[in-house]
């Protein structure tokens, strides 16, 4: 579906997995099916043109697969990966981010109960917005900068700071939830002066040298280079994979990271020990961070309670990101999944009254307040963004549209209390809510 003017189609190029490397040790009959899933899934999810990138999977200390999965075997293609190859992990660095804080706490330099005043004179709110608030993103604080109008990649920590105090807060502290990259700037901002340098650097002398991470490094703000064989992102523009810049002019710079497969496993290793596996690990017993960009996505996954981990990494973002990650966590529990496969969807027809319903312009804050106006025109669904016609919907049911039979993506439109409809939109395997304006 061509949400944010993003068109989306078929690749055009066809590949499959490369050998698995490693040690390859003799596993259980039950690990080895764990494994054989793991590989059939990624094998059939990069045939139908999902997935380029690197999947490592291990049980308890048990490796069962260390693969990269390629949709083109020219080693001087830019899609192509191996095992070792650098990927940019763009949020999985906030999980860094709560590592450094629960370091920092034991060694009683913070604590998570601070408030923001305490750090940052004169920040609205700071004596109500806590350490603890930042980090689970309920101080109010918007995702983004909202009402900046030069690019991000030019701001240093102290601009941001500044800025990020002028931003209308979303609710009261405290009070719910909102996914914030300013508030994690902010986290970046403290830390870096705890430490007296740069975040970037924190994150080098403080994870990655002591943890072997020896080819993680920073884009920038760092002393040393450690790019050696970086991913290169892609997206898929007019049916064709198409390499868009790793380094965007609208991201900050401030934690601009990048890792291997092997060496997220060993700070997946490391968040598994106390004291930062009981502040890490959800009401499961898990410890997960996502990342992503443009043409780009990293997962980190730890399940103390089931006692797998594996690392996700892609150069390409087609892939259904979060199904696949959930399918990925049932295998490694032996619960059935069922396997990428060919989509061909159905379009019936529904009634003009049905379709007149869910007219309106519907607001989807988890995409920075991303505005999308559904319109009937000619017996169907069309929608539009900022006055331009980006897709056109057909009914597979009453209540659920799409534009392409052959992908995933859809609308749901759902009743509330109200009486009035919400908006579910499913991109890239993510599903957002947006609520009628």
């Amino acid at each position: 579906m061509r949400y944010f003017l993003i068109l989306i189609g078929f690749l055009l190029i066809v590949g499959c997995g490369e050998e698995n490397s490693g040690h390859e040790v003799k596993l259980s009959q039950k690990m080895a099916a764990v494994r054989d899933s793991l590989d059939t899934y990624f094998l059939k999810l990069t045939e139908l043109n999902h997935f380029n990138g690197v999947v490592m999977a291990f049980q308890n200390d048990t490796l069962l697969l260390n693969r990269a999965y390629n949709l083109n075997h020219d080693q001087d293609n830019s899609t192509y990966v191996t095992t070792d190859t650098q990927f940019d992990i763009h949020s999985v660095s906030k999980l860094m981010t709560y590592y450094l804080v629960a370091k920092l706490e034991s060694q009683e330099r913070l604590s998570t109960q601070q408030t923001l005043d305490m750090f940052l004179d004169g920040f609205p709110k700071g004596e109500e917005i806590t350490i603890q608030m930042l980090l689970e993103h309920s101080s109010g604080l918007p995702r983004e900068l909202i009402g900046y109008e030069g690019q991000e990649y030019d701001l240093d920590p102290e601009e941001i700071v500044r800025l990020a105090s002028n931003q209308t807060f979303l609710f009261e502290p405290g009070s719910d939830l909102q996914y914030s990259n300013i508030g994690y700037e902010i986290l970046y901002y403290i830390i870096s002066n705890i430490y007296e340098k740069p975040f970037s650097q924190c994150v080098m002398d403080e994870i990655f040298i002591p943890l072997g991470m020896n080819s993680s490094g920073a884009h920038f703000f760092v002393k040393e280079d450690r790019k050696i064989a970086l991913a290169q992102n892609h997206v898929l523009k007019d049916s064709l994979v198409t390499r868009v810049e790793n380094i965007r002019k609208d991201e900050f710079r401030t934690a601009r990271l990048f890792s291997t497969a092997a060496d997220l496993k060993k700070f997946l290793d490391a968040v598994k020990q106390n004291p930062y596996a009981e502040d890490l690990q959800n009401k499961n017993g898990v410890i997960a961070k996502d990342g992503g960009s443009v043409g780009i996505r990293a997962q980190v996954y730890s399940d103390l309670v089931h006692g797998f981990d594996f690392v996700l990494l892609a150069n390409y973002d087609e892939m259904p990101f979060f199904k696949t990650i959930d399918d990925m966590a049932a295998i490694l529990k032996s619960e059935p999944v069922s396997f990428p496969k060919e989509i061909n969807r159905k379009a019936i027809v529904v009634d003009a009254e049905t379709l007149q319903r869910y007219e309106g312009f519907y607001t989807f804050a988890d995409f920075d307040g991303l505005v999308l106006e559904i319109r009937m025109e000619n017996n169907q669904l069309v929608v539009f963004q900022e006055g331009e016609k980006i897709a056109s919907l057909n009914a597979e049911s009453p209540t659920v549209f799409f534009e392409n039979p052959k992908e995933a993506e859809s609308f749901e439109f759902v009743e509330n209390e109200d009486g009035t409809y919400d908006a579910l939109m499913g991109w890239k395997g993510i599903v957002v809510e947006g609520k009628l304006k």
